[in-house]
């Protein structure tokens, strides 16, 4: 019998080789084939096919909005280890947490946080806990006990601005809208203790945001929500014609820091923590100010703004809590004039049970990623080899019936000593855990007390009639920047007492 020659045919790997687009798609078949073979690093770890093999499903429910739902359901589905990328893995327990965010060895961050335009080091965007440091230090100068007793007197003066335009509002158009000028309070809030309140651009609550500058930092912090998806991607976008926001929001934040800079300070500001310290105490280089100042701006009016936005609508369709937190702040003001501190507020348990549960159910994240170190560490059991990048959901735990019963309860009850929580306050993730958590949460939770105690003191509020509250709760969206796709329209009105 002749023997038969097998050998390939020189013509087809001709054609494959000259051919790039053949060559490029035959070889990205073999890298997702790679993925989801058991050769790959990860292989084993449960999750849908098309979540293994690209990063593009995660980024098209980030887009949409979604990502916090559909991860959460995933995790029922797969359990505690859920793999939502090539090369990253979701965790939930308590236990995953401390590993990943809240020990001394702390993961560090992933090259997701290398998505910013402006030049200098930032402390958000610092990746590696060693460079974070002595960044953090001087940020936390200005987040003191002494420093925020000087920010309670412009804080107060800022919520007494938003009284007067939410009244003067529902006067001028028969409601106003919390989820437009909510925000426009917290960066007003944040602009005057950080910047001296000085004028380099209106007052938002007096322009009524004419700017949109609002709209720009959500922008700015969506586009870092989505684009850490496919970094790539991103350096190409910001470039392309029409793709405005990187650039506006860059320009004030470069503008807020010049001007800062040139007209000094008559008060003792956030920046002049930032600029001035005692001789062995490390100060921030003026290179370096924009990008704080884009960090600072950006998680005023987006998270705090947001988180407002929440705490209200719970406050609205809840009167049972509305009543007892009236009779809380008519307790301990029986005039109705606010002449408290940060300390005064800090203590009062039915506000900061309704702020605490607010952070819990109305800030729907998805995970912090984090960088597995070479050789790899163990998660709930499972080792994971370095390189990997890891998170655990912030949504996903907020609503875990294993320390939260009735996860999706708006019950403060929870927070309140003698309640129904059961795992420590610890385990709420608004402002993160561990050396790389929140450093302005002090900031935000003075804002946010403040603004809470002045309008029930000051103010009657109704819903408009035909808000449907499940209609809301459907259009909240988050792409890392949260967004309300129906408004919260209240009247106010000057407190009848």
């Amino acid at each position: 019998m002749a023997n038969i020659n097998y050998q390939f045919p020189a013509t087809v790997w001709t054609s494959i080789t000259s051919n790039p687009y053949l060559y490029a798609c035959i070889a990205i078949f073999l890298l997702l084939l790679y993925r989801i073979s058991p050769f790959h690093p990860l292989y084993g770890i449960p999750g849908p096919i098309l979540f293994q093999i690209s990063e593009l499903p995660m980024m098209f429910f980030t887009l949409q909005g979604t990502h916090h739902i559909v991860v959460r359901e995933l995790h029922q589905k797969y359990g505690q280890a859920l793999r939502i990328g090539p090369n990253t893995v979701s965790f939930t327990s308590l236990p995953a947490i401390t590993k990943i965010y809240g020990s001394s060895q702390a993961l560090d961050k992933t090259s997701a946080y290398d998505l910013h335009l402006i030049k200098g080091e930032g402390l958000f965007f610092i990746k590696d806990k060693a460079s974070h440091i002595p960044r953090r230090r001087i940020w936390n100068r200005s987040f003191s006990k002494e420093a925020l007793e000087q920010y309670q007197h412009p804080i107060t003066s800022q919520v007494k601005n938003l009284v007067y335009w939410l009244v003067k509002r529902t006067k001028m158009n028969g409601s106003v809208d919390l989820v437009k000028i909510l925000p426009q309070y917290a960066y007003d809030s944040t602009n005057s203790v950080f910047f001296s309140g000085t004028a380099f651009h209106p007052s938002l609550l007096d322009s009524d945001d004419k700017d949109e500058i609002v709209n720009e930092a959500s922008g700015q912090f969506g586009a870092f929500g989505c684009f850490s998806h496919a970094q790539p991607l991103f350096h190409i976008i910001k470039y392309l014609p029409g793709i405005s926001t990187f650039f506006k929001f860059e320009a004030l934040a470069t503008e807020a820091a010049r001007h800062r800079l040139e007209k000094g300070s008559t008060m003792r500001d956030g920046i002049s923590y930032w600029l001035e310290g005692e001789e062995d105490q490390p100060t921030l280089a003026h290179k370096d100010l924009p990008i704080e100042s884009e960090t600072l701006l950006i998680g005023a009016s987006e998270t705090i703004g947001a988180t407002c936005t929440f705490l209200f609508y719970f406050l609205l369709t809840n009167e049972k809590w509305l009543v007892a937190l009236r009779e809380e702040l008519d307790h301990i003001f029986p005039d109705g004039s606010f002449h408290g501190t940060f300390g005064i507020l800090d203590e009062l348990p039915f506000l900061n049970a309704i702020i605490q549960e607010t952070l819990r159910l109305g800030i729907p994240m998805p995970g912090l990623p984090r960088l597995v170190p070479k050789g790899g560490i163990t998660i709930n059991g499972l080792h994971v080899p370095g390189g990997t990048c890891v998170s655990v959901p912030v949504w996903t735990h907020h609503t875990d019936e294993t320390y939260f019963p009735n996860p999706y309860e708006f019950d403060p009850e929870r927070w309140i000593e003698g309640g129904k929580f059961k795992a420590g306050r610890g385990t709420i993730l608004a402002f993160g855990t561990g050396p790389f958590n929140c450093v302005g949460s002090k900031l935000a939770y003075l804002q946010l007390r403040t603004l809470v105690v002045l309008l029930l003191l000051h103010l009657d509020f109704t819903l408009v009639e035909g808000f449907d509250p499940a209609k809301f709760w459907g259009g909240i969206r988050n792409r890392r920047a949260t967004t309300f796709l129906e408004p919260l329209c209240i009247k106010a009105s000057p407190r009848k007492i």
